[in-house]
């Protein structure tokens, strides 16, 4: 293994973060410690499914909303990074609101119990941030 070449990578992995997420996120770093192939090759599989760069595809907004969708239906513990994107990409508090609903439909109330309102507050903690609400 070339370990000049994956300490550029995961160079490009942080610069990566900090310019998609806005800050390196710490459970990043800990896998980049132990196994960082595995996490350089996640964000270029990430990068490859998000950035798709074709007009007829979804939009950053979509996907974002999407990724909030599927991880307040999975029951994820912290879906608000997602949801946060999602406003920031230019999604509306309602339209967060929109996919928990549908989750609602979809999983029942526990998945709003359990990850649906966070989601829907981080979203509405950042729209507040921006100016947007």
């Amino acid at each position: 293994m070339n370990t000049e070449n994956l300490d550029a990578e995961l160079e490009e992995v942080r610069k990566y973060c900090i310019e998609y997420y806005g800050e390196t996120l710490d459970s990043y770093e800990m896998l980049a410690r132990y196994r960082p192939k595995v996490l350089v090759d996640w964000i270029g599989f990430r990068r490859s499914v998000f950035e798709t760069g074709d007009e007829k595809g979804l939009s950053l907004r979509e996907f974002e909303l999407i990724s909030t969708a599927a991880e307040v239906i999975a029951h994820k513990p912290n879906p608000g990074r997602h949801a946060r994107l999602a406003i920031d990409a230019g999604a509306t508090v309602q339209q967060v609101a929109d996919v928990v609903g549908l989750c609602i439909l979809l999983g029942g109330m526990m998945t709003f119990i359990v990850s649906g309102q966070h989601a829907l507050k981080a979203a509405e903690d950042r729209a507040k941030e921006l100016g947007k609400i």
